[in-house]
């Protein structure tokens, strides 16, 4: 079995529809790896709206079929390795991607997609990148760098699972796609 890798894919929803990018391979396009993507399985419920009356016992709490659930934000470690010359371009690439500011940009909502955990999640957004970066000098010709970037998950139950295809014996990525639960 190879590397287990992230996929990031830009989409913007229009209200209607999502329009999306490719799914990156971060380590293929960036020279870049995740540690870990530690999306909650089953993140904190939102507070109900209840009332709390003076003479009453308990509390009287409106219970929908579902208890709606909170966005929350994941901070996620990201390696570097490459050569000194291409460290600096590489991961200013890679964070103008993640905010939607590089060119051809799709949106700044992401679907990512983690190989090592098996699932993802959509409407995903960076929201903070550390200015602190740990830089090794002495690793072959080549340099690594960690780096940690904080992202709110909007859509906390939305999974997300790769589509692959076949190419010429080695499954590949194509797609990322939705699946509501």
């Amino acid at each position: 079995m190879g590397i287990l890798k992230t996929y990031i894919q830009q989409m913007h929803f229009d209200g209607t529809t999502y329009s999306k990018g490719e799914a990156v391979d971060l380590l293929d396009k960036f020279g870049i790896a995740c540690e870990e993507f530690p999306f909650k399985l089953f993140p904190e419920a939102k507070e109900l709206p209840k009332n709390d009356w003076p003479g009453e016992d308990g509390a009287e709490v409106y219970t929908p079929k579902k208890v709606p659930l909170k966005a929350y934000e994941i901070d996620v470690i990201f390696i570097y390795k490459g050569t000194e010359e291409n460290m600096r371009k590489d991961i200013k690439d890679f964070i103008l991607f993640l905010y939607g500011r590089n060119s051809g940009a799709v949106g700044a909502s992401l679907a990512v997609f983690d190989e090592h955990i098996g699932f993802g999640r959509k409407d995903v957004r960076c929201t903070k990148v550390s200015n602190e970066l740990f830089y090794n000098e002495d690793y072959d010709d080549e340099k690594l760098a960690r780096f940690k970037v904080t992202f709110s998950v909007d859509d906390p139950m939305t999974e997300v699972t790769a589509k692959y295809h076949n190419d010429a014996g080695v499954q590949k990525i194509e797609d990322l796609e939705f699946t509501t639960t």
